[in-house]
């Protein structure tokens, strides 16, 4: 990745993020136990990212965005049935 696509990709998260304070304010008061990390997760899931797209923004493999979002799943108590999506689709 050029310099100038780390810069864009960062500009864009920094906007994304800001239009979801509300989103995870009320994750962080629902689910204290949270890390900024499962909150990052959880503002690129809102936004319908891909666990591909997720790996290349955070400089990661496929493989370690699916393990963050099985860990997310336990910390947020999720039932096997309920997706992290449907979760969040709903706040």
């Amino acid at each position: 990745m050029t310099v100038l696509e780390e810069q864009i990709i960062d500009h864009l998260m920094k906007g994304l993020e800001g239009t979801n304070f509300r989103l995870q304010e009320l994750l962080k008061r629902r689910y204290p136990n949270l890390t900024a990390y499962d909150i990052r997760l959880c503002t690129y899931l809102k936004a319908n990212f891909s666990t591909k797209e997720i790996a290349v923004i955070l400089n990661i493999t496929p493989d370690s965005v699916k393990k963050a979002k099985h860990r997310l799943r336990k910390k947020l108590k999720l039932r096997p049935d309920t997706s992290i999506n449907s979760l969040l689709d709903n706040n």
